[in-house]
């Protein structure tokens, strides 16, 4: 993600980034726990699609802009420190998957680790922009196989039955998620929840990849913005009618579709329109501190925050979430009721947005004054242990809690990581040699 020294920054990358945190926090503050949707709740969850599109897709020129600062950098080994960053949060991303209870699924910090690596090793190449388009086309018709698989193969007869349960537009609460889950990832295999199931590799390379060739292309030849243009806008055009026979569905009506949410409608419309988000940006974009009145100022500025503390915004967030379904928990036992008190989505979705705004930099500072004590690696990992044994002691008795209680292991995470990534620069940087 970040690094704690200063770099240099690109403005509409860290907005967009923000942006698509904004977009997610959004979503899940709904998914949360909702009544089936209505049609404008439906709209509402559709925008919120795009937040991993864009996020990924931004993430792609992330790795291009690594490149240009450091593929030439005199004694540094690029290669390696970038690859070790990424296993290092591809390992340690599991607490956050523990926090959520999907330790056997990838999850978005799996994703951005395997997706990012595997670009970078790309994007390293000499291969032309018509190679690797093939390449992600021949990617892409890995994952449909196994996607088709899904809806038609009988070995997936069960999952589908247990799928056609759960109500269209249900939280991610509903009874029957978890069961129908599970069934698919017995069907999968720990290959397959690799490869293809939620944030694996095959879904979401793609916007990885698009995401620094887009980039590339532009910066060596500015002149190709039309060709761009043109090819998104086509993704967003065909993307009501590609692969309707076999998913009819292009809103994402449950949690479970969004497990397996890389079918070619709303690839084609959300790669479209992350694509095209970055090239108005680019165009219309100029930082916060250019934009015009202290609203917009100030708008420009979290958002270029949360894009940069990406990282911990991804904690902070379900944290957040969860803290107040937590207050709402004991409200109605408290009152002796199971359903006495209910937030309204959208007014828990606006309490987050302003609660994780002002906690996103708090905790961000909070890590940068901790990194500085003495022995500050050992300590975070102390509380992480003590975290993880909380939780298993506290599962008996509630999930909810005990699930709660986990978010020591991944606020752990999210302030040692940047951390452990400098040493890890540090061990992978030469010494000048002297004369």
């Amino acid at each position: 993600m970040n690094d704690v020294a200063k770099a240099v920054r690109y403005h509409e990358i860290d907005m967009l980034k923000g942006l698509a945190c904004l977009l997610m926090l959004i979503g899940h503050a709904i998914r949360a726990q909702m009544d089936p949707p209505g049609a404008i709740d439906k709209v509402v969850l559709h925008i919120m699609d795009f937040s991993g599109p864009i996020f990924f897709f931004v993430s792609g020129m992330n790795v291009m802009t690594f490149l240009e600062r450091n593929r030439d950098k005199p004694g540094f080994g690029a290669t390696r420190f970038y690859l070790a960053a990424a296993a290092l949060l591809f390992f340690l991303g599991f607490t956050y998957n523990l926090n959520r209870g999907s330790v056997g699924m990838m999850e978005i910090f799996q994703g951005v680790a395997m997706g990012t690596a595997f670009t970078y090793l790309l994007m390293r190449t000499k291969l032309p922009t018509w190679a690797h388009f093939v390449l992600m086309a021949a990617l892409y018709a890995a994952y449909l196989w196994f996607r088709v698989r899904v809806e038609v193969h009988p070995g997936f007869a069960h999952f589908r039955e247990l799928r056609a349960t759960i109500p269209l537009g249900s939280d991610l609460l509903v009874p029957g998620i978890i069961e129908t889950v599970r069934e698919l990832g017995k069907n999968v295999g720990p290959l397959g929840r690799l490869l293809f199931v939620h944030f694996s590799l095959l879904p979401w390379v793609l916007f990885f990849h698009t995401g620094a060739l887009c980039y590339r292309s532009l910066r060596a030849h500015p002149t190709r913005e039309k060709y761009w243009w043109i090819f998104f806008i086509a993704l967003v055009a065909v993307s009501p009618f590609v692969g309707r026979r076999i998913f009819p569905h292009l809103f994402l009506a449950t949690f479970v579709d969004l497990m397996l949410r890389g079918i070619p409608s709303y690839v084609t419309m959300t790669l479209g329109g992350a694509g095209l988000a970055y090239l108005i940006s680019r165009r219309v974009y100029r930082g916060a501190e250019n934009m015009r009145g202290r609203i917009g100022h100030w708008l420009a500025a979290r958002l270029e925050l949360l894009g940069k503390e990406s990282f911990m915004f991804l904690i902070v967030h379900w944290w957040i979430i969860s803290s107040i379904l937590g207050a709402v928990l004991i409200l109605n036992q408290t009152t002796g009721g199971e359903t006495t008190w209910w937030l309204d989505p959208y007014a828990r979705a606006a309490l987050t947005i302003v609660a994780t705004t002002l906690a996103v930099p708090w905790f961000a500072n909070l890590r940068n004054r901790w990194s500085r004590v003495k022995y500050y690696g050992r300590k975070v990992a102390a509380a992480m242990i003590a975290s993880f044994l909380l939780t298993v002691l506290t599962m008996p008795a509630s999930i909810f809690w005990a699930l709660y209680l986990s978010y020591g292991t991944s606020f752990g995470f999210a302030f040692v990581y940047p951390t452990l990534r400098q040493r890890l620069r540090r061990r992978y940087t030469k010494a000048p040699q002297t004369a």
